[in-house]
């Protein structure tokens, strides 16, 4: 279950860094797609938060069973 953890925050972390910079990408424009770009920072933050703190491992293992 340890080698999927650990892919599980990989993945994780990329998937985070996607949704930042997809919210860096958007923040700029105008402002109704500044607020896009909000939202997709708000998501990404969150999730780096969730794949990575080990207050969430017990979600985490519970998302990787539902997975699987």
């Amino acid at each position: 279950m340890e080698t999927k953890e650990k892919w599980m925050r990989y993945g994780g972390w990329l998937l985070s860094l996607l949704a930042i910079f997809a919210g860096a990408y958007f923040l700029w424009p105008r402002v109704h797609i500044s607020l896009l770009g909000i939202v997709f920072l708000y998501l990404g933050v969150r999730i780096f938060n969730f794949t990575t703190f080990e207050e969430y491992k017990e979600k985490r293992k519970e998302l990787l069973e539902k997975l699987l």
